[in-house]
């Protein structure tokens, strides 16, 4: 499900990024908790690098094959790249089920390995599935291995965009802007980030810091206090209500200008695991920053055109 961002009508400053980039933190939301994985979430632009996968070690043919349809729709639905050859990473999986109480539990592993085979990467998680006779792998239905796939390809697509380069700084096209000359600082745009409002858990803190950090990467020079040549990002979260074991969250970053007129805002949205965000944010943090600083920079004035 690629979503390219871009306005939202001809006249609109709303910039809407969409499930691309899913939620990073695998560890903690896969391992000992209840319900589904956390779905796609927060939105990425650029190409990504690309990954191909391997036999899966442990399920039976049949097993292997439903497995790998849907780990093809996930990754269309997460922006996955996969190849059939001279893909960027290699991904090798493991599978096997064990007795959990009266039922079977089936647990997984994906090791993404480099070019010289070095694993760099590694997501697991268990899945509960229930007991159909003798054979623990009769239980294992396309609802438990569609689970499995959008886990997979949730975490891939969180993790692959931070692989690449760097994208290029944006200060040499901000040295050419009124509002930029305007700071006789080098060019750079001058920003201020205030502290995120509204997130649960340790989220205002991990949002700001990475939002800063996205920034300054592209090429803005971060300031702690408002000026005549200073503009703002200022970060707002929503969660809305859990609805069984799903819960909705908002992210909105809205961009404005010295005199504190609003330019535009950044949005990011998406339904989640209830209450998978309650404590540490991790690397979740960093994929919204990611995904939301390509459109806070196409916000500034020159870069918009």
């Amino acid at each position: 499900m690629v979503r390219s961002m871009g306005a939202i009508g001809a006249h609109s400053s709303v910039y809407r990024i969409f499930n691309v980039v899913a939620l990073a933190a695998m560890a903690w939301a896969l391992v000992g908790c209840a319900g589904g994985p956390m779905q796609g979430f927060f939105g990425r632009s650029g190409k990504s690098a690309s990954v191909t996968f391997m036999k899966t070690i442990g399920p039976p043919a049949g097993v292997e094959k439903a497995l790998n349809v849907e780990l093809a729709s996930a990754a269309k639905e997460h922006d996955v790249p996969i190849v059939q050859s001279g893909a960027s990473y290699k991904v090798r999986g493991y599978l096997s089920t064990s007795p959990d109480g009266p039922n079977y539990k089936l647990a997984y592993i994906w090791d993404v390995l480099d070019a010289s085979d070095k694993r760099v990467h590694r997501i697991l998680g268990e899945q509960p599935i229930p007991k159909k006779g003798s054979d623990p792998w009769a239980g294992v239905d396309r609802q438990a291995l569609s689970a499995i796939a959008a886990t997979t390809m949730g975490d891939l697509a969180a993790w692959l965009p931070n692989q690449e380069p760097a994208e290029r700084p944006v200060a040499t096209a901000a040295q050419r802007t009124p509002a930029a000359t305007q700071g006789g600082d080098s060019g750079q745009y001058l920003a201020l980030v205030p502290t995120v409002s509204g997130a649960p858990g340790d989220g205002s803190k991990s949002l700001t810091l990475a939002i800063k950090k996205h920034l300054a990467g592209k090429g803005l020079k971060l300031v702690s206090a408002k000026g005549n040549n200073v503009y703002t990002v200022a970060g707002t979260v929503r969660m809305g209500r859990p609805s069984g074991n799903r819960q909705t969250i908002a992210i909105e970053w809205k961009v404005s200008d010295p005199g504190g007129k609003t330019l535009g805002k950044v949005s990011q949205n998406n339904t989640i695991q209830k209450g998978s965000l309650d404590k540490a944010w991790g690397s979740n943090a960093d994929a919204a920053a990611a995904a939301a600083a390509d459109g806070i920079v196409k916000l500034l004035p020159r870069a918009r055109r």
